[in-house]
């Protein structure tokens, strides 16, 4: 071949080469579209993966997420990063970890602007976005409703803490239908396992020998109803449906009966079933996995740039026939509760064979051998210890947050209260400490505390307590008295029994651990006033107004509670001109406040300091009290009635006190009726005697 020729052709295989090349990425620039045209991403909170048939449990719990995992990939090994829902919600929607994201109890406010979501990644990209959640663990003032179209988190009963999967469905389906033409990103969580296990019928009779089991087969026939819905929208041979759970429960395991405690398997170790568009023979992946994998898979599979940096990574290589890369991959998890009771974090690292627990006693085990996690291997494997301490030491070093968010912030009265409601009781309290002490008490040590605790924080929720509160409370505090959070119980329960000096009581024992709060001094406020020592009352209410004015989240709604109870106890100590200062304060903040406006007319009119007294500007306020209540309140028609008197308009003074007395009879209150009728009586009384 001659020296032209041989250049002719290399030229030839370079530009054969590079039009390849430009075909290649040619087609990589212009690939079919994804077959997936809707995600639906379902969440079974408190869903511990071993009571799913699927996963091995005894009883048919879940047949429906038994065939979606048999048409699709089960990963049998799949953790969450903390057994808290919202922290873990949080974890799923953006895949971080709790050090990165920063929450890391289920009553954090605060969520970085910087933390971009599922469904802001997809509503960017055209997606309708729609979440409906059951529990208010997950209320939108957790900041979890970023990116969403719709964020459904009022229920159907009016101050519900929680709904049944059903009702979800019922409001999830109503928007699903609106959308089904256009690409849909649908969020559902269902809380029905969460306690108190109570599963409804057939389920409670089916299960009855684990209500728990029952509440996770009633949550499986919803996700069935949604299924059904999918394939009558037409919408289901083009869905990504994923199926999950936040964390498990401990069920007794360990000494610990529900979870948020400890990191052990029966807490961490959740479902995670991927059902894609193209249905085939279902695989079961045994790779450790995470829910923190859920946003960069479904970026993935959709051709979408996951938001960077985040821990989780995607599972797309499990969806091929090619087999993927081993990796010695640990994932971290942590519970921070512990720092409640002073003691020590438990910060975690789990693969698939082996786990390690970094707490004042570490812990190591093998999962394979030891999945119930009783023999702790530590003092024997004391190289893998180890290596897997400094793999967490490496995660924490690569996530933790270098800038400290808000964690001062504070939940409004409202949210404090269905956390309540939920056996979430003690508001805030952990520590933000990733360090390796081994110097802090262990919580092992104070599981048995913890449990008491939680029982007694229950119990005060109840209408009727099955225990002796006060008691067991006092034993909590013999044993911890430097625990601040028992002390709030204690008093609240002797405020709900008007009990004032155990109030003051324990308020004071309290103020002694550490400085006070807004609560504390609102209720030791309380409590002083009624047992007549009015200026420590004042000095407290004042310290929680001081409180109040720092709360960037309900500050408002504090400081007119303070003022109010401080402008109406020195109504009591007829001081009326400290009194009217309150209620300016507290009407200056909020206007349309009946009750208020009505003390304040009665200040006026019922002061026997000339320069106090104000009758017409007293009957305009008592005219605001009766137009904000449509005229529907004897107490306020009363003084509407006094306030045209003082003025001298005794037809309509008679006229109204008429109407306020037929008011007070429709209310059955002997008293108000009597004081109503002697009001009256006065009226047409000065209406009688000659001019």
């Amino acid at each position: 071949m001659t020296k032209n020729k041989s250049r002719k052709s290399l030229l030839l295989i370079v530009v054969v080469i590079l039009a390849a090349g430009a075909g290649v990425w040619f087609f990589i620039q212009h690939r079919p579209a994804s077959p997936i045209k809707h995600v639906v991403l379902i969440s079974i909170d408190t869903c511990r993966a071993d009571h799913l048939s699927c996963y091995g449990y005894k009883r048919k719990t879940t047949p429906n997420i038994d065939a979606l995992a048999g048409k699709g990939y089960l990963f049998g090994n799949t953790t969450t990063t903390i057994p808290l829902t919202l922290p873990a919600h949080t974890s799923m929607l953006t895949g971080k970890i709790p050090p990165h994201h920063g929450k890391h109890e289920n009553n954090d406010p605060y969520f970085d602007s910087s933390h971009v979501t599922l469904a802001a990644l997809l509503k960017s990209q055209g997606y309708r976005t729609g979440a409906f959640v059951a529990s208010q663990i997950l209320n939108s003032n957790f900041g979890l409703d970023r990116g969403f179209d719709v964020y459904d988190d009022e229920f159907a009963e009016k101050d519900a803490s929680e709904r049944r999967g059903e009702e979800v469905n019922r409001v999830a389906f109503d928007w699903l239908e609106k959308q089904k033409n256009e690409p849909v990103f649908l969020f559902l969580h269902y809380y029905d396992p969460h306690d108190e296990y109570d599963p409804p019928e057939p389920f409670a009779s089916k299960f009855k020998e684990s209500a728990y089991a029952g509440e996770i087969a009633y949550a499986d026939h919803c996700i069935g109803e949604v299924v059904a819905k999918l394939k009558k929208l037409g919408m289901y041979k083009s869905s990504l449906i994923i199926v999950t759970g936040d964390h498990g429960e401990m069920l007794g395991e360990h000494g610990e009966s529900g979870h948020m405690y400890f990191i052990y398997e029966s807490a961490m170790k959740v479902p995670m079933v991927y059902k894609l568009p193209e249905s085939g023979k279902g695989r079961k992946i045994d790779d450790i996995a995470g829910i923190i994998d859920i946003v960069p898979t479904v970026c993935d599979l959709l051709g979408i740039e996951a938001p960077a940096p985040i821990e989780g990574k995607s599972l797309t290589g499990y969806f091929s026939d090619t087999p993927v890369e081993d990796e010695d991959r640990y994932l971290y998890c942590e519970s921070l509760y512990p720092t409640k009771y002073e003691g020590n974090s438990l910060l975690g690292v789990v693969g698939e064979k082996w786990k390690y627990i970094q707490t004042t006693r570490p812990e190591l085990y093998d999962l394979e051998k030891d999945p119930g996690e009783k023999t702790n291997l530590v003092d024997t494997e004391h190289h893998r210890a180890r290596i897997l301490k400094d793999r967490l030491a490496q995660i924490l070093e690569q996530s933790v947050r270098k800038e400290k968010g808000q964690e001062d912030m504070q939940l409004s009265a409202e949210a404090l209260k269905h956390l309540n409601s939920l056996g979430y009781v003690g508001g805030s309290g952990v520590k933000e400490d990733f360090s390796f002490d081994q110097t802090a008490k262990d919580p092992k040590d104070l599981i048995g505390y913890h449990e008491d605790f939680r029982n007694l924080s229950r119990e005060i929720t109840k209408d009727e307590s099955s225990i002796d509160v006060r008691t067991v409370g006092d034993r909590l505090i013999k044993q911890r008295p430097e625990f601040y959070e028992i002390y709030s119980i204690l008093m609240g329960v002797a405020l709900k029994q008007k009990d004032y000096k155990n109030v003051i009581y324990y308020g004071e024992q309290a103020l002694k651990v550490k400085m006070g709060n807004f609560d504390l001094h609102q209720m030791l406020g309380f409590a002083y006033s009624e047992v007549k020592q009015y200026e420590v009352a004042a000095k407290h209410y004042k310290l929680g107004l001081k409180f109040a004015e720092k709360d960037e989240t309900d500050s408002l709604t504090k400081r007119v509670q303070l003022h109010n109870q401080l402008g109406m106890m020195r109504s009591k100590q007829k001081k009326f001109g400290p009194a009217i200062a309150q209620f300016k304060e507290s009407i200056k903040l909020d206007g349309k406040q009946p009750a208020i406006l009505n003390f304040y007319a009665q200040a006026l009119l019922t002061s026997r300091d000339p320069a106090i007294v104000n009758n017409s500007k007293a009957l305009k306020l008592a005219q605001q009290a009766c137009n904000l209540t449509g005229h529907k309140s004897p107490t306020y028609m009363g003084t509407l009635a006094v306030a045209y008197a003082t003025v001298g308009n005794l037809l309509e003074a008679a006229k109204i006190s008429e109407k306020a007395l037929q008011l007070a009879m429709t209310t059955g209150d002997r008293g108000l009726i009597a004081k109503q009728q002697r009001q009256l009586a006065v009226i047409k009384g000065a209406l009688a005697r000659p001019k």
